[in-house]
């Protein structure tokens, strides 16, 4: 083994770090649009300037997301060193819509423009808490602000630095496979794509992949330590589905039937922010559930109560697994609805007693079945012709590129429903959306355990050597492409894709295979404030400076240890 090369300074990495963030920056690829679709092209040329990729172009390659209909694509660059260990540093590309800069959305993808524009602004109007202190952020000159600035275009800067300095090492052990994908903020066809590619591309080059260092960005409100971290692993998301079924009434005699509102709000109070539903790992809390879609599926205006409505909750976890989740659902469901039924019972007989008269109020055992169930129940009362009807809407629906995979969930499901012969009160509990699997460097797996043991040696020497604060934590709570790169298990996700109604034509994700390449995965990106908001603003002093040094020396660590 090689002795370490001397530590780099911080100084050192600042303006090129912030020159390639600026770059970045500049070229708008917000997701979904012509500007993501070309990020690829932009971010190759950027490497292509560096001298090792003018004599070794074959290592520089972009690669198209397959069946992409916006023809995005990855990027991937090789720099060879010696042996055959090789570490991946990964980022996405793509950022969310500029519509909220406002009026000065012409400046939100130029930093330098943007700044004192919006310094001007905050003093003519701060009206919160909030904007007076990104004004004083701003002012401060430490910040920089921008679309993507924070999420993730510097985190992407620092990896390419690093690129940039490990390729001018001629004395360089292992080898660095950088990549930037398109999409993570939305269906991240991107990581999806690529991941499965990694370990047969390494093979091909004679590499064996260690270790994957994600560049993705925290926020912080406070001095920063909460946002100077080394994360060991990523929270997962599950977005949970409920189709609430009533019984619709006309509205002057409401306690003959049950409105779909109230229990769907039953079910949103019992689930809206329950700290006993958060997931709780390695000492930590995964944030608890919260409502991201509710409304009722009544089509027009009369005095009919509506019979059905629809929710989705965001549902972040460590280690709890899908089955567990959806069955603790079905459970929160369940009990909401009965309660709330119990509730319009008592309400009844009060009603009555003022009437004088006794109360007309059916009490329902109420239904509680999975997504998957309920596929069953139709199979088994309309034979494979109703599930074909089924599979025809799904195809319509998934050709429907503007039809968001809630909405896409939400139709299959009510297509079911009617097919089913089952009459409310009910609720439908599914997953609506894209999973994102959650990750983690486990000590009993002898490959993540080395990585694990290795990242927190040197979080606690690069803290000392540069005078920073440096962090280690379990779980990423951002939601990122790490879900795609670490190891899940494929039976996990055969559950997930029986409880899904888009999979299989809005969700291509192929699970009668190894569903990730399970490369051991930590994040060590840039902090800041208030990302995918018009004041984003990324912290130059650490992500500029610190974090490049960082990411070069967790990276030469890895590549460094024994095998």
């Amino acid at each position: 083994m090689t002795s370490a090369p001397a530590p780099h300074s911080t100084s050192a990495w600042f303006e090129t770090t912030r020159q390639l963030t600026l770059q970045l920056v500049g070229h708008a690829s917000v997701t979904n649009t012509l500007g993501e679709a070309t990020g690829a092209a932009f971010i190759r040329d950027l490497l292509a300037k560096i001298p090792y990729f003018h004599e070794h172009p074959e290592h520089l390659r972009v690669e198209p997301v397959p069946g992409d209909s916006l023809g995005r694509a990855n990027v991937v660059g090789l720099v060879r060193g010696r042996g055959a260990r090789a570490v991946v540093l990964s980022g996405h590309f793509d950022v969310v819509s500029t519509s909220n800069y406002g009026l000065l959305e012409p400046y939100a993808c130029q930093p330098l423009a943007l700044l004192p524009r919006l310094i001007a602004d905050l003093r003519q109007r701060t009206h919160s808490q909030a904007d007076a202190r990104a004004l004083r952020d701003l002012e401060s000159g430490d910040f920089l602000p921008g679309r993507g600035a924070l999420d993730m275009k510097s985190g992407l800067a620092a990896g390419i630095a690093v690129i940039q300095h490990f390729a001018a090492d001629p004395n360089r052990e292992g080898s660095l496979i950088f990549v930037a994908t398109p999409d993570e903020e939305d269906r991240s066809v991107g990581m999806r794509a690529i991941a499965p590619r990694l370990p047969p591309l390494a093979a091909q080059w004679g590499l064996t992949i260690e270790a994957a260092i994600n560049l993705d960005a925290t926020g912080d409100l406070t001095d920063g330590r909460d946002g100077q971290v080394v994360y060991l692993g990523s929270v997962g998301k599950l977005l949970v589905s409920t189709l609430v079924v009533g019984r619709d009434t006309h509205a002057g005699y409401p306690y003959d039937g049950i409105n779909a509102n109230y229990l769907a709000s039953c079910i949103t109070t019992a689930i809206e922010c329950n700290a006993d539903l958060a997931d709780v790992a390695e000492g930590e809390s995964a944030p608890p559930p919260t409502t991201l879609k509710q409304e009722d599926l009544k089509v027009g205006y009369d005095v009919t109560t509506p019979v059905a409505a629809w929710a989705c909750y965001n549902v972040l976890t460590h280690r709890a697994t899908a089955e567990q989740v959806l069955q603790r659902a079905c459970d929160v469901v369940m009990a909401a609805m009965r309660d709330g039924i119990d509730r319009l019972g008592a309400q009844a007989s009060r009603y009555a007693d003022r009437q004088g008269k006794p109360s007309t109020f059916a009490r329902a055992e109420p239904l509680v079945i999975t997504f998957a169930e309920l596929r069953a129940r139709v199979l088994e009362r309309g034979g494979p012709e109703a599930l074909a009807e089924s599979d025809a809407l799904a195809q319509r629906l998934a050709a429907d590129h503007g039809l968001d995979l809630p909405s896409f969930s939400r139709e299959l499901t009510e297509h079911l429903w009617k097919r089913s012969g089952l009459t409310g009160p009910a609720a439908i509990v599914g997953l609506a959306s894209l999973p994102y699997p959650s990750v983690y460097l486990e000590r009993d797996d002898a490959r993540e355990a080395r990585v694990r043991d290795l990242v927190l040696r040197e979080c606690v020497q690069c803290a000392n050597d540069l005078g920073v604060s440096l962090l280690t934590r379990g779980f990423f709570q951002g939601i990122s492409d790490m879900s795609f790169l670490g190891r899940v298990k494929r039976e996990e996700l055969v559950f997930v894709s029986a409880n899904t109604p888009p999979w299989g034509t809005g969700i291509r994700w192929d699970v009668s295979r190894d569903v990730t390449p399970g490369i051991p995965t930590i994040n060590v990106g840039p902090w800041g404030r208030d990302y995918h908001q018009r004041l984003e603003r990324v912290y130059m002093p650490y992500s500029f400076g610190v974090l490049p040094e960082v990411v070069r020396r967790l990276a030469q660590g890895l590549l460094a240890s024994e095998g």
